[in-house]
Order: C-alpha cells, then sequence, then structure tokens
C-alpha cells in the first residue's frame, strides 16, 4: 500500500507568504523561467520537482477546522507551515497545540523571526518532538522545498513504519495464538497420556492381584468345602441344642465362601448364561429392592433413554452390579439425598476407543448410577476397584463390592467409568455392548425333591484329603458306594480295574501330575458313556469349555454343599450325559440334608 502524501497546509496571516509558497511548491513556469532556473540553479527544473498539493488557512482556527475536514475525508496533510505570530486569534504555537492534539503525525514547521519565542521557549511549550522544525524569516525558496521534500517523505516513511509494525504486532498475535492452541493441544495429549498410563498401570496392577487372588481363592475353597460338607453330618450326631451352633458355623461359612466368590468374580470375570436383556428391567428390578429396604430418606429417580437397545448378559450378575453400586450410593448420603439410576446408549468411536484403553469401537449400553454423597480423591479413586480396600468402618464393608463389579462388567465385554469430587459425590458409569437379538424368555428350572442315592458306586478324586474323605462319608449317608483316589494316575489304575462297577466319576479338576480335564478325557476314551462330575476352587473358562467338549455331566463350584452335590449326582443319573454343564445348579436349601 502506497504511503505518498504531498498534501501541504500553510498558515498564515500573510496572503503574500501563501503565495510564495505556491509560487515554490507549486510553479507554473514559462520556458524563460525554467532556463533562468536552470542557470541560476535556484530550485529542481519542472519535470523533476515533486507536485504538492497547497491547501490555506489564515487563522489558527482556521488551519484545525482544515485538518480536522482532512482526517473526515481520510486524506491527512504531511506538513504545516504555520506562522508564529497571526493575531488576533492564535499564535503558531498554540495551532501547533491544537494540531497536534487532532493529528499527533503531523510535521510542522515553524516559521519565525525569533522575535516572538526563543527556541528554549518553543520547546518549553511544544516539547522536544521529532516532528517539529524551524524555519527562519526570511527563507530561500530551496530551504521551503527542501523542507517540503523531506517532511513529506519522513511522514511515507513513518506511515509505513507503522503499518510495518502492526502488521509484525498481528504476525507475532498470530503466531502466539497458534503456539498457544498447540501448547494447549500438547497438554491436552499429555494428561490423555497420563490417564492412559494411569489405566494401564492400574489394569496391570489389578492383573497382579487377580492372579494372586485366585491362588489363594483356590485353597480357601479347598479349606471350606469339607467344613460345609461336614456340617450335615454333624447334625446326625449332636443334640439338636447344638444346631444353633452349628448354624453359626455355617453362616460363617457361607459367608466366606461367597468372599471366596466375589475375589474369583474380580480376578477371572464370571461365567454365565448370556441372553438378550431389556436394561429397563434391570433397572426396575432395583427400583423394588430400594424401594423395600433403602431408608426413605434416599430419593430415587432413573430415567431410561427410550430407543435404548437390549444387551447380551446374565441377569442375576448385571442386578448385582447395580445393587452394588446403589448400595455404595446410600452408604454414601448417610443422611439422605438422591440417587439417580440413568441408562441411555453411547457411541464409542475411535477417538474415544484410542483415549481410554481397554474399550472397543461400538455401541454401548450406558448405565449411571449417580450419588450426592461426600465423594471422593483421586487417590482414593485409583484403588477402589482393589480387593479388600474400602473406606468404610471396620466391619461394614468387605472391600469386594467393587472389585467384584469390575470383574462382572468385563466378563460381559464391558469397562468402568468412575468421575467423583470430594463434597459433590460419585458417578459410576457401567457401559455394556448391546445385543443385536431381541430378549428371549428365560424358562425357570424346577427343584428336585427327595434325592439320595441307591447303592450307586462314585469313584471319588481329589488330592485334598479333607475334601476327599468328607465327600466320601457324605454320599456313603446318602445311599451311595464310594471308593477314592488322591489323583488322576490313581484314578485311571482305579477305573480300569474296576471301571464295570463304577456308575460315576467326580473329580477335582486343579490337580497335579493328571488334572481333571486330562482324566476325563482319558475316562472318555475308556468308557464312551462313563458319567463325569467336576469340582473347581477357580477353573478357567477355557479349562470348563474342554469339559464341556469332553460331556462332563456338570462343573460344581467350590465350596459346594450336601444338596449341591446331590442335585448333580441325581442329575447325571436321571439324564445321560448332558452337554448343558453351565445350566444353574438347584439351590442347595430347596433339599433336605
Amino acid at each position: 500500500m502506497s504511503h505518498t502524501n504531498r498534501r501541504i497546509l500553510i498558515v498564515d496571516d500573510n496572503r503574500a507568504i501563501h503565495d510564495d509558497f505556491r509560487k515554490i511548491l507549486c510553479p507554473e513556469r514559462s520556458d524563460i523561467d525554467d532556463a533562468e532556473a536552470e542557470f541560476f540553479g535556484d530550485i529542481l527544473p519542472i519535470s523533476e520537482q515533486p507536485q504538492f498539493e497547497v491547501d490555506s488557512a489564515y487563522q489558527g482556527a482556521e488551519g484545525v477546522a482544515a485538518v480536522s475536514q482532512a482526517l473526515k475525508e481520510g486524506r491527512p496533510y504531511a506538513v504545516a507551515f504555520l506562522d508564529v505570530r497571526m493575531p488576533p486569534g492564535a499564535d503558531g504555537i498554540q495551532t501547533a497545540e491544537m494540531l497536534w492534539q487532532l493529528c499527533p503525525e503531523l510535521q510542522i514547521v515553524i516559521c519565525t523571526a525569533y522575535s516572538d519565542y526563543s527556541w528554549q521557549e518553543m520547546i518549553g511549550r511544544l516539547g522536544n518532538r521529532d516532528r517539529l522544525l524551524v524555519m527562519k524569516k526570511p527563507f530561500s525558496s530551496v530551504e521551503a522545498l527542501q523542507l517540503a521534500c523531506a517532511l513529506c517523505e519522513k511522514w511515507r516513511l513513518t506511515q509505513e513504519a507503522r503499518d510495518r509494525l502492526a502488521e509484525t504486532e498481528r504476525i507475532v498475535e498470530e503466531r502466539t495464538r497458534e503456539l498457544r492452541e498447540a501448547n494447549g493441544r500438547l497438554q491436552a495429549e499429555m494428561e490423555q497420556r497420563e490417564r492412559a498410563e494411569g489405566q494401564l498401570l492400574r489394569a496391570q496392577r489389578l492383573e497382579s492381584i487377580g492372579t494372586l487372588a485366585s491362588g489363594i481363592a483356590h485353597d480357601l475353597n479347598n479349606m471350606l468345602s469339607p467344613i460345609l460338607l461336614s456340617l450335615d453330618l454333624l447334625k446326625v450326631g449332636l443334640p439338636a441344642a447344638s444346631w444353633e451352633l452349628l448354624g453359626t458355623v455355617e453362616t460363617c461359612a457361607q459367608r466366606a465362601a461367597s468372599m471366596v466368590k466375589q475375589v474369583l468374580t474380580f480376578a477371572r470375570g464370571v461365567e454365565g448364561e448370556r441372553l438378550p436383556l431389556e436394561p429397563k428391567y434391570l433397572i426396575r428390578e432395583i427400583e423394588k429392592i430400594v424401594a423395600g429396604t433403602f431408608p426413605r430418606q434416599i430419593k430415587l429417580e432413573t430415567r431410561i433413554a427410550g430407543d435404548l437397545p437390549p444387551i447380551k448378559g446374565d441377569s442375576t450378575q448385571l442386578q448385582q452390579v447395580l445393587l452394588n453400586l446403589s448400595l455404595n450410593a446410600r452408604d454414601a448420603m448417610p443422611d439422605g439425598g438422591t440417587l439417580r439410576i440413568e441408562a441411555d446408549l453411547f457411541e464409542v468411536d475411535e477417538l474415544y476407543a484410542a483415549a481410554n484403553p481397554g474399550t472397543r469401537i461400538g455401541q454401548y449400553a450406558r448405565l449411571r448410577v449417580s450419588d450426592m454423597g461426600a465423594g471422593m480423591s483421586q487417590p482414593v479413586i485409583d484403588k477402589i476397584f482393589d480387593p479388600f480396600f474400602t473406606t468404610k468402618p471396620l466391619g461394614k464393608g468387605t472391600g469386594l463390592g467393587l472389585s467384584t463389579v469390575l470383574g462382572i462388567v468385563k466378563s460381559h465385554e464391558g469397562f468402568l467409568d468412575v468421575r467423583s469430587k470430594v463434597g459433590k459425590g460419585s458417578t459410576f458409569e457401567v457401559f455394556l455392548p448391546v445385543a443385536a437379538a431381541q430378549p428371549a424368555p428365560v424358562a425357570l428350572e424346577e427343584k428336585p425333591e427327595n434325592i439320595g442315592g441307591r447303592g450307586q458306586l462314585v469313584l471319588i478324586v481329589d488330592d485334598e484329603v479333607a475334601v476327599r474323605k468328607t465327600t466320601e462319608i457324605m454320599l456313603a449317608q446318602h445311599g451311595y458306594r464310594t471308593v477314592t483316589a488322591a489323583d488322576g494316575v490313581e484314578a485311571l489304575a482305579i477305573y480300569a480295574e474296576r471301571g464295570g462297577s463304577i456308575d460315576a466319576v467326580f473329580t477335582d479338576v486343579m490337580m497335579p501330575l493328571v488334572d481333571g480335564v486330562a482324566l476325563s478325557r482319558a475316562l472318555r476314551k475308556m468308557n464312551p458313556e462313563v458319567r463325569i462330575i467336576a469340582a473347581t476352587g477357580a477353573a478357567e473358562e477355557s479349562r470348563k469349555q474342554e469339559l464341556k467338549a469332553l460331556k462332563v455331566s456338570r462343573v460344581l463350584g467350590k465350596p459346594f454343599t450336601t444338596g449341591t452335590l446331590l442335585a448333580a449326582l441325581e442329575e447325571a443319573f436321571a439324564s445321560a450325559m448332558t452337554a448343558d454343564i453351565f445350566r444353574p445348579v438347584p439351590s442347595p436349601e430347596s433339599y433336605a440334608a
């Protein structure tokens, strides 16, 4: 953009001075004048002299008005020549002050004979400015022309410098904004990476804890099995007055078994029949429980999206997830508050999956449980899924509720998210993959009655002496004959010798040398029609699938009760080798020991 500006304002009360400036700055010469100028060298030839636009003002106020109008028109003056004495109005010094208030960039030349103001007085009034020059009267044509040329060029350079400075500031501001945005993105990426690393470390820690918990659970289940099996045997020989004590022992053993089951749920997830389920029915069941058991000061609010598709899962396990979260919400609000349970559809895209390790792209049903309790700090959030970690008072919680929730959700190929602030409450979000199929009704299983043996011979295989012995005594009291083996090798030898008389084999899964799976495979080769029932304290899903492929009648979880084992044997004898090893075993409470 060109900033060439040769507009000049003359402010003087003497019209002759205006004529002189016009002759110098806007000459109209004849050939004789040009020859004279060239000969004497007074000024530049007309062809080389810049062309100026000169305006006149005869008083200071008139000059101020001219500058103001020029600014409004967007055609400012570059230079103003001011006379010092201009009676009766403002003098040159006062006029310069007013002009600079309007146009600070204006170049001003004071024309004076030094009879009115000294240089010191002018500097004292106007300041030592780089836009002020003094031209002594009388002045020559060359002096006036040189000042006009130089000051117009100075004005142009000043405007260009100002524009370049503005452009530089704009570029700096733009670059600063870009750097700020880049820094923000980098900060967000760093925070995202830190969250991902934290989730990865938490997952690794939970995996290590799960491996340890699985091994401990197996040993505990082997210890609890003979205790539960012995209780029914002890009732036979003890008076009824002692049964209350046995009931206490049984309650404690069942509670311990439940805790071990929760540990296994956390460690390896849970298996079960996966059927299409409507999330709204799960929430309706929890509504009934909350309405019937929670304190009245706990207000329940539910919101379920109308277009929510079904999910595929085990209704009992998923109800346990919602119940555990609801119980935690209740405990977080001892003085009452609002418990919210919501369900909607959530889409996991590539960005979300990349930012949250362990998630997969697709549609999920999001079940959200929120409370208005005390909330949790980040260090507490980092540990809440660890087994046996609890913030509740001693005796108020086992620390297994959330670890169980995590195990169930993972076994359903879902994931969890938790948000909490101290003093603001907590929100747990459960994400479960949606199912394509519509919900199908599940037939209820009838409970058999009056079960017991009729002299059948059962081979009991278990490396734990206590489990083997108590199982032998219990089956003998319920009409079965038994033979025992301490491991798979001994069991194969016994079956090879007495296979024709053995009606069923009850074997542990996890044993040294030849385990339950290898034993079942060998027995099936020896006798394709052999009835096999297995028991395990912590078998992995892959092992159970192998047993299913071998047509094992039933897989019992340790610790099992008398009723559970009797029901499994009854079913094995009643219906030859069923492949449905995961159909729920009838509740032991329904059978008389």
